[in-house]
């Protein structure tokens, strides 16, 4: 029997996160595949499917953190999988809890041949990745939402 290391991303997980780079400073870290359980703690009821969601394998495809670790912004790498009912259900899920944990979501998808679409529930910006058109409004909106993060501030002081 024999074991390989497998790539960690696959090459749109890849060009998302060279994109993600390009948004953000050395004041914030960029996570993947970080479990919502790392990033929400339940603190109240929860209804049981919720509850059952928040402590399965399901991740996030990018987390961006401050210096101090502190959510800002969790970024989901759609593609036609997330089409499905059950996936749009997994999607349904993660988006409630990052809700209630005040983390803010958007969604990123290349569609009609190089157009990347980000989308939040407020707003889309649409990025054309071969002609750079609309490029400094994408890398706005991913600022944005990491200096307006309302995500709760926990420091922690070294002895």
């Amino acid at each position: 029997m024999s074991v390989k290391a497998k790539r960690l991303v696959n090459s749109y997980e890849q060009r998302m996160l060279e994109f993600l780079h390009t948004c953000v400073d050395n004041n914030y870290k960029i996570h993947t595949q970080v479990g919502l359980s790392q990033i929400c703690e339940q603190v109240s009821n929860l209804d049981w499917e919720l509850r059952k969601f928040l402590f399965s394998p399901s991740a996030v495809d990018a987390l961006i953190t401050d210096l101090n670790y502190n959510p800002c912004l969790v970024v989901e790498f759609q593609s036609q999988y997330h089409d499905s009912p059950e996936a749009r259900e997994r999607d349904r899920k993660k988006a409630t809890l990052l809700e209630f944990a005040k983390v803010p979501l958007i969604y990123s998808r290349v569609k009609n041949c190089g157009l990347l679409c980000l989308s939040s529930q407020d707003e889309e910006v649409v990025y054309n990745l071969y002609t750079g058109q609309n490029r400094e409004n994408a890398q706005a909106l991913i600022r944005q939402y990491c200096r307006e993060s309302v995500a709760p501030q926990v420091q922690f002081i070294a002895w």
